[in-house]
């Protein structure tokens, strides 16, 4: 054996990894050349208190990203995320500003925070009812989800305080927002939700089943996969995401508001779908929406930053999916995964 051969066959086996890497996470050398223009091109940017901002602008998105997946991995899709937001925003406020318990903070926060989950928890289980139950398409049942809960949203807020936000929230609770030297809280909450996920994916006969399922259901149920089951738990996990981002969307902005998450859906499915997960069902996962939140939250911060306008992020955002989703059938289709 020559000297040489060693280093070889580790350049080859580099070259595989590498070639793997951009297969399995083209986004991946997008985000970090699109970071490198932004330090280099973008006036601001690379400054310590954007970046602050550009971490917490992530931080809510991907929590209810990791929840969509979840369910976009099933081959389904859940329109009722944001309207999630939005009630819970403004029943958790009531909570902490208008009702008998807001004279006790340390009472009102917790018991706001686990009603606004609760109420996550409660719109996903519904969700799944309806697909599991009355045989409705994910799209059609969480459409339907999303108008009822949005409209009890605003009716909810313009009954209790006449307006469509409730603002009055005690001090402590924006601390979950990031609010002045806590500004690592929200991204301490989003990682761990984002870890709890991949561990359930990865390493829990759940997440196989997932998987599974997202493949193909018939042949799931034939090998003894609760297919039905499987799929009502996915609706339940995107619902409490939901609930979660909503706690540190609400908490952000320091005011409970039914507006809150109407133009996050774009944003969240982009996330999902230009990270790599297939909309078919059955590949992906949250590593891959991980990248997809940092990339389009930095696309989102560079076009602010250079002022462009709110229309024009939103058809860049659009391309992005339609050239994602295509990029990702294309590399399925070499690689011989049907998915």
């Amino acid at each position: 054996m020559r000297p040489y051969d060693g280093m070889k066959v580790t350049s080859q086996q580099f070259k595989r990894k590498v070639s793997y890497l951009f297969r399995d996470m083209p986004i991946l050398p997008l985000l970090v050349v699109s970071f490198i223009l932004a330090i280099c091109f973008v006036p601001h940017f690379f400054t310590l208190y954007n970046l602050k901002n550009y971490l917490l602008q992530s931080a809510d998105l991907l929590i209810i990203s990791c929840g969509l997946t979840f369910v976009v991995l099933n081959g389904g899709i859940d329109f009722s995320v944001t309207s999630v937001m939005a009630l819970g925003s403004v029943v958790g406020a009531y909570i902490m500003a208008l009702s008998p318990l807001a004279a006790t903070p340390a009472a009102s926060i917790p018991v706001a925070m686990l009603v606004m989950m609760g109420i996550g928890l409660l719109v996903g289980w519904v969700n799944g009812l309806s697909v599991v139950k009355l045989k409705m398409p994910s799209f059609v049942a969480t459409l339907a989800t999303q108008l009822i809960v949005l409209g009890l949203a605003v009716q909810f807020a313009s009954i209790v305080s006449g307006t469509s936000s409730i603002s009055g929230l005690p001090e402590a609770f924006f601390i979950l927002g990031g609010e002045g030297r806590y500004f690592f809280v929200p991204i301490v909450i989003a990682f761990s939700m984002w870890l709890f996920s991949h561990w359930l994916l990865k390493e829990t006969i759940f997440g196989k089943r997932v998987y599974a399922v997202g493949v193909n259901p018939v042949a799931s149920f034939i090998s003894g996969i609760p297919v039905k089951k499987t799929i009502l738990t996915l609706m339940v996990i995107s619902g409490f995401f939901a609930g979660v981002a909503c706690i540190i969307a609400t908490a952000r902005n320091q005011v409970g508001m039914s507006s809150l998450g109407d133009k996050m859906f774009l944003t969240t499915i982009a996330s999902v779908i230009v990270g790599g997960t297939s909309t078919a069902g059955g590949f992906g996962g949250v590593n891959k929406t991980l990248l997809g939140v940092l990339f389009i939250t930095l696309l989102n911060n560079t076009m602010n930053l250079l002022g462009v306008g709110w229309y024009t992020i939103m058809i860049t955002l659009g391309s992005l999916i339609v050239v994602s989703a295509m990029t990702s059938y294309y590399l399925n289709k070499r690689s011989g995964n049907n998915t």
